[in-house]
C-alpha cells in the first residue's frame, strides 16, 4: 500500500517540558475521527528526528510533520534536505508548534488548535521556501538553517539553553534566564565575515543569519528577511556595551535596532564566517561546533505546509 498520502509525525516527547506528548494524547483521537492515515515516531535522544525522518522517507512517506519546537523542526527539515533518496521538493514538511519561541510557526502563521491543524492537513496548501546550507570547512560537514542561525552571543545562549534541555529543563522562563545570564557573562569575539566577497572583521557581539526575520520568540534580528527572497540576510552587532543593549531592548523586538551605529546589515548569496573565540555556530537554536563555516542560500528547496495560499 502506498504511503505517499499518509502522514509521518515525528514527535519530541520532552519538548517544552512534555507539552508535545500531552497534546498528542488528544490529537491522535482527532486524526482517527477524521480518517487521516498516519504513523507516529518518537525521538528518544538528540539527533533522533533526523534519522526517524529519513527512515520515514525510505518507508515511502512523503508528508512529514514535526511535533515540537524549532529544534525538532530543524532536525526534521535537515532529515529531508540531507537525504538523497528523493528530491527534497517531493516531500511536504509540516509543523505542529510546541516549542518555546515558535518563530518559524509565527512566520507562516501555523495553527496551534487541534481543529485548525486537522484542516491544514486536509487542505494540503504548500509553499516552497529557501534554506541556508552550512558547510563546516574543517570536517566537511553539512547542515541547513531553516529559520535563523548565528554566532557570538546567539550561539552562547543556544549552548546554555541546549544544556538545560538536556537536563529536562525547558520553556520560556528557562530560555529567558539563559538569555539574561549570558548578557553578563559573554564577551565580544574576534570575528571575520565575508559576504559575496565583501569582508568585515573585528570585535563582534553577534552575527545573525536570517531566513526568518525573528528568533528567540520575536526578537527581530533580521527584520528584512523572508523565507522566499533567495537571499542570505545577515545582521552584525559590533562590540556593544550591556547598557547600550538594555537601552535598545525595545528596538530588538521592533527591528529598529538595526539603525544603531554599531549594527550593520548585509544581503547576499554566500558568506564565510570565522571566529577566533567561541568556536560555535547555532542553527535554528541548535549548537554546532568547529567553525569556520561557509553559508549559502538554496532557493525554493523545501516544501512547507501552510494554512493559506
Amino acid at each position: 500500500m502506498s504511503l505517499e498520502n499518509s502522514f509521518a509525525f515525528i514527535l519530541n516527547p520532552v519538548s517544552s517540558g512534555g507539552k508535545s506528548l500531552r497534546f498528542w494524547k488528544n490529537f491522535e483521537t482527532e486524526l482517527h475521527q477524521n480518517n487521516i492515515a498516519f504513523a507516529l515516531k518518537q525521538t528518544q535522544k538528540a539527533g533522533d528526528a533526523i534519522v526517524l525522518t529519513q527512515d520515514a522517507i525510505r518507508d515511502g512517506y512523503r508528508k512529514i510533520i514535526a511535533v515540537g519546537g524549532d529544534g525538532t523542526l530543524h532536525q526534521v527539515a535537515n532529515g529531508i534536505l540531507l537525504q538523497q533518496q528523493v528530491e527534497s521538493k517531493q516531500i511536504s514538511l509540516g509543523l505542529i508548534p510546541m516549542g518555546t519561541g515558535n518563530d518559524f510557526a509565527n512566520y507562516w502563521k501555523l495553527p496551534k488548535r487541534k481543529e485548525q491543524i486537522i484542516q491544514l492537513l486536509k487542505k494540503n496548501t504548500e509553499v516552497l521556501q529557501d534554506a541556508i546550507k552550512v558547510t563546516f570547512l574543517n570536517e566537511n560537514k553539512t547542515a541547513y538553517i531553516i529559520s535563523m542561525g548565528g554566532c557570538g552571543f546567539d550561539s552562547h545562549v543556544a549552548v546554555k539553553a541546549h544544556n538545560e534541555k538536556m537536563k529536562g529543563n525547558g520553556g520560556k522562563l528557562v530560555y529567558l534566564r539563559c538569555l539574561a545570564t549570558s548578557l553578563f557573562s559573554y564577551k565580544a569575539q574576534q570575528v571575520s565575515l565575508t559576504v559575496d566577497g565583501k569582508e568585515l572583521s573585528g570585535k563582534i557581539f553577534s552575527v545573525a543569519i536570517g531566513n526568518n526575520h525573528s528568533n528567540g520568540g520575536g526578537i527581530k534580528q533580521c527584520p528584512d528577511a523572508t523565507m522566499i527572497d533567495g537571499k542570505l540576510n545577515i545582521t552584525v552587532i559590533g562590540d556593544i556595551s550591556i547598557p547600550q543593549i538594555i537601552l535598545n531592548l525595545k528596538g530588538l523586538f521592533s527591528g529598529s535596532f538595526t539603525k544603531h551605529q554599531k549594527v550593520k546589515t548585509f544581503s547576499g548569496i554566500k558568506a564565510l564566517i570565522k571566529c577566533e573565540g567561541e568556536n560555535i555556530l547555532e542553527l535554528d537554536g541548535e549548537p554546532y561546533y568547529n567553525l569556520p563555516a561557509e553559508v549559502e542560500i538554496i532557493p525554493s528547496c523545501l516544501k512547507v505546509m501552510i494554512p493559506f495560499s
